[in-house]
């Protein structure tokens, strides 16, 4: 008795090898990308999910850069002012010691040369930088804040502005990055600048010294006071920062939930899909008597 097979049976067959080779393809690429998700036909709404994730994401690597530029620069110039506090100390001192009225005239004005020097320090640190930036010019931050002129009260003008720059950091969450330098050194509730332009003439005529030494202990309160904002500022960038690391880790987390492959899974459908695709060809081959069907199909 001769059986025969119909030769209709080729394209079942076909269609068969062809869906275990396209599961084989979907595992392989799972296997190497890590992900159950490699084009927006394998899962919709995962991907519709996966694009707000990565939007979160995006969004959260902004502001931790935004931090991290923002630590920096005000790390500056918080260093900058506290260097000022001991040149502040050393000007009170001055100014006690010229004080004495058994001082000479000589000793008086060897004393307004030290204080006219630590006028040029305060100037200086009024003009810090980072890099091309001056830190104390209010939003003018590309104009030297400070200039000396001897015909002011202050002995110098300043050329900035008294605005103020905010940053976002946070969905919703915005900083304050400097403080205008009028306000730090030229405030009128004591003016840092001012005080010790008054306490080096006062000095140099030996006039008003107890009057000019305590115009200088108020501007050191008050300069103190302004000067906090950067301590306050760095202590909330810190407190944001570790905020929004700890909104990447989970963001990430949710994106593997989404779309990670489950190795263990993939690996097992590869094997069987392997296995039932070369049993196929072989016994479809037998079945058909068709030795040529493996070189027809690669």
């Amino acid at each position: 008795m001769t059986v025969r097979v119909s030769p209709n049976i080729v394209p079942d067959i076909l269609s068969g090898l062809n869906g275990l080779k396209q599961q084989l393809n979907t595992a392989d690429l799972e296997l190497a990308s890590g992900r159950s998700i490699n084009s927006p036909s394998d899962n919709p709404s995962g991907i519709a999910a996966l694009v707000l994730n990565h939007a979160a994401q995006s969004s959260t690597d902004t502001f931790e850069r935004n931090i991290g530029n923002l630590q920096s620069t005000l790390q500056i110039a918080d260093s900058a002012l506290n260097s000022a506090v001991g040149v502040i100390n050393q000007a009170i001192s001055l100014g006690v010691q010229a004080g004495n009225s058994s001082l000479s005239a000589g000793d008086r004005q060897a004393i307004a040369q030290q204080l006219q020097g630590i006028q040029q320090q305060f100037l200086g640190i009024a003009n810090t930088r980072s890099g091309a930036t001056y830190l104390f010019a209010g939003t003018q931050v590309e104009t030297q804040p400070f200039t000396l002129n001897s015909a002011a009260a202050s002995a110098v003008n300043y050329n900035g502005n008294g605005s103020v720059t905010q940053v976002e950091i946070a969905n919703g969450q915005a900083v304050n990055v400097n403080v205008p330098g009028d306000q730090l050194f030229l405030n009128p509730a004591g003016s840092l600048l001012g005080s010790i332009n008054q306490l080096i003439t006062a000095v140099q005529t030996n006039s008003g010294i107890a009057a000019a030494s305590d115009a200088l202990g108020q501007a050191a309160s008050e300069f103190d006071t302004q000067r906090s904002f950067y301590g306050t500022a760095l202590n909330q960038l810190q407190s944001t920062g570790v905020f929004l690391s700890s909104q990447n880790l989970q963001l990430s987390s949710q994106e593997n939930n989404i779309d990670a492959a489950d190795v263990a899974k993939v690996t097992t459908t590869f094997s069987q899909a392997e296995v039932a695709y070369t049993a196929l060809l072989e016994a479809e081959g037998k079945i058909l008597n068709l030795p040529n069907l493996i070189t027809y199909l690669q």
